[in-house]
């Protein structure tokens, strides 16, 4: 905040300059009393994009927003091996279909929703091309598909629905992150953060209807182990909890069409793009491949390589980043509340939250049989 003065701001130097030279400049206090510095206002060097616990409901039956961005005729799997026409309209954060018989429903979709194509082995089933939408693994999923005695043509229309719906869960993802790049640079005046190697925005899936917005933060390997922090926001001063990395930790990407969802000892994460979700998984695995080979720790020296190595894919990866299309939300935000206590930082001398920790599944956990028997591309 500037102090009151009694002269223009835009005086020069030069004028300046020749009243001290004809002793015609006033004397320090002429203009009124010092300025004192325990009255500054301070303002912080930069505002945290998050501010507090931020939570979303990711319940399928949120309204649908908007008119449909597409609608046609497709399949939908009824029953077992057992078809029925459906009229399709996909929207900006879901779907909704109706039966000739006038049945109709709607799901809105969440960033750990799936779309893949799949194959159903025999029956009148397996001359279409079909896919599945899953909402969040292992629930049920719906299966859908696409109809024409042409398979070229039939192939490229389950092609646009696949990618329609993909590119609507990326669009509900990136409405609920904010603007931010992921970083390798240590936060000044913050310890924590001195052994840093990549940072950024992620969405946690803390239940099966609740997501949360944390930053992440991956520390280089340190003896046996490594950290992946989430803190509140960008600042690095609230921590919600540590995942700790050893040897036999299980990091590996959710399959899916233009997913950018993976998984990190049962918590599940979802990235801004499937480009970024990669730099994460690979970030993971050189920390872990360390580990494994009991590699000592990195001098500082390293440390700064092994940074700049993650920065030149971040230029590559802002440089593929389109504008963003929605400002506000796709999914509607929970009450504040407190971190749950699946992601609450571990008591001293207790272990870090396990693989079932964060509502996450591990991946032998057996989700509910689907419908029919298909295998996915």
């Amino acid at each position: 905040m500037l102090p009151l003065f009694q002269t223009c701001v835009c005086d020069s130097d030069v004028d300046d300059e020749r009243l001290r030279r004809d002793g015609l400049a006033p004397r320090p206090d002429a203009a009124g009393p010092r300025f004192d510095p325990s009255m500054e206002i301070q303002v912080p060097a930069c505002a945290p994009k998050v501010r507090g616990f931020q939570a979303f409901s990711s319940s399928p039956d949120q309204p649908l927003l908007g008119v449909p961005i597409r609608e046609g005729s497709l399949w939908h799997l009824s029953a077992q091996d057992r078809f029925e026409p459906v009229q399709f309209s996909l929207y900006v954060n879901g779907f909704a279909f109706c039966t000739a018989d006038g049945f109709e429903a709607s799901v809105s979709l969440s960033p750990f929703s799936l779309v893949r194509n799949c194959r159903f082995q025999s029956g009148e089933a397996a001359k279409l091309k079909s896919f599945k939408v899953s909402l969040m693994e292992p629930d049920p999923c719906c299966y859908f598909a696409v109809r024409n005695d042409n398979d070229r043509e039939a192939e490229e229309e389950r092609s646009e629905w696949v990618l329609g719906l993909s590119h609507t869960m990326l669009l509900i993802t990136d409405s609920l992150l904010p603007s931010f790049s992921v970083t390798c640079q240590p936060l000044p005046g913050a310890p924590c953060t001195s052994r840093r190697l990549m940072a950024g925005y992620l969405l946690h899936r803390d239940d099966n209807i609740t997501i949360s917005v944390v930053f992440c933060e991956l520390s280089a390997h340190s003896h046996t182990g490594a950290m992946l922090s989430m803190y509140e926001n960008e600042l690095c001063e609230v921590l919600i909890a540590e995942v700790c990395l050893n040897e036999a930790s299980m990091c590996c990407d959710v399959i899916g069409i233009n997913c950018s969802c993976f998984m990190v000892d049962g918590h599940h994460f979802a990235a801004q793009t499937p480009s970024e979700r990669k730099l994460w998984l690979r970030a993971l695995s050189n920390v872990k491949v360390k580990i494994q080979n009991r590699a000592p720790d990195p001098t500082d020296e390293e440390l700064e390589y092994y940074r700049d190595s993650i920065r030149e894919h971040i230029v590559a990866l802002q440089a593929t980043l389109e504008p963003r299309i929605v400002n506000d939300p796709l999914l509607s935000r929970c009450a504040r509340k407190p971190a749950p206590q699946a992601l609450r930082p571990p008591s001293p001398g207790k272990e870090s939250p396990g693989v079932q920790a964060g509502g996450g599944q591990s991946a032998n956990s057996g989700g509910k049989p689907c419908v029919g028997a298909h295998a996915s591309l």
